[in-house]
């Protein structure tokens, strides 16, 4: 399969360079929130399940092993979607013992994800997040970039 190109969602301005996706926890009561930054929609999705995977090993970096493995997600909308796809990710780590770091979206529209993913096997299930909630879950354009907002239920 082809790894698909993405346009901006933003009319890009010549001479000016995009940061890379980025990705910062921030405190809540008995959640963790997520702020996600990212130039698209592709880039967003893979910075938010990489932060997902580092947030499930406790912040210990670790190199992806094995094949690539495809995931598909469909949802009633965009935010939705993000919020499902972050569900999808805790059900592989709680069910077959597998969190994904690497991610690759090949395909995406507003309702749905197309995606490949390498990750590393754990011992346990890691249980650090039990959901990704739709309460104050968002997606809004600022800065010429891409910002989504989640909470985890820990």
């Amino acid at each position: 399969m082809t790894t698909l190109s993405f346009p901006r969602y933003f009319e890009q301005v010549p001479g000016h360079i995009y940061p890379p996706a980025t990705h910062e926890f921030l405190s809540h009561t008995s959640e963790v929130q997520l702020l996600v930054h990212a130039a698209t929609f592709p880039e967003l999705f893979a910075e938010a399940g990489h932060a997902l995977g580092l947030l499930s090993l406790r912040d210990t970096p670790d190199v992806p092993q094995g094949d690539w493995r495809e995931i598909e997600v469909e949802s009633a909308d965009r935010v939705a979607l993000l919020v499902d796809w972050l569900n999808e990710l805790i059900f592989l780590a709680e069910t077959e013992r597998w969190i994904g770091i690497e991610f690759e979206v090949r395909e995406m529209g507003s309702r749905w994800i197309i995606a490949r993913a390498r990750g590393v096997s754990v011992e346990e299930p890691p249980a650090v997040v039990k959901a990704t909630t739709m309460h104050q879950a968002r997606i809004s354009h600022r800065d010429g970039a891409i910002e989504a907002e989640v909470l985890f239920d820990v």
